[in-house]
């Protein structure tokens, strides 16, 4: 990988537009939330083990939507007859459904930077090794 890393504000940028990590062009998504495998542009594999983008949509979703969903309830105890609770109940709802295929281009923009700048797109990281059968 040659090149310098893209700043964590850029690749958060880039994923909030749902545009590759590195290249900032293709786009990531084929649909609501289906991904493509790489980018059509600078040919990056976006999630060389499926499970990887997991972690990080866990925390942006306790984030943005489990600690406020926290602080209605504990609101909506003092305050029982508030109209304010069932507005921001839905507002919360509708934010979580449509900000999705955003949270995840955020979110594989993270995954990106953290391989990028720790792991396997390192620049001094070592080649995979094949296993398998020779011959």
């Amino acid at each position: 990988m040659t090149g310098s890393i893209p700043s964590l504000r850029t690749v958060l940028w880039r994923g909030v537009r749902r545009r590759c990590p590195q290249c900032g062009q293709g786009p990531v998504f084929r649909h609501w939330l289906a991904m493509h495998d790489h980018c059509a542009v600078c040919n990056l594999h976006y999630l060389p083990d499926q499970g990887d983008l997991w972690a990080y949509v866990v925390a942006v979703d306790r984030a943005l939507f489990i600690l406020p969903l926290i602080a209605m309830i504990f609101f909506r105890l003092y305050n029982p007859h508030s109209v304010w609770f069932y507005i921001f109940s839905i507002v919360l709802l509708l934010a979580f459904v449509f900000t999705m295929p955003r949270r995840n281009g955020m979110c594989l923009g993270i995954d990106y930077w953290m391989r990028r700048k720790w792991g396997d797109l390192a620049k001094d990281a070592p080649p995979p090794t094949t296993t398998g059968p020779k011959g």
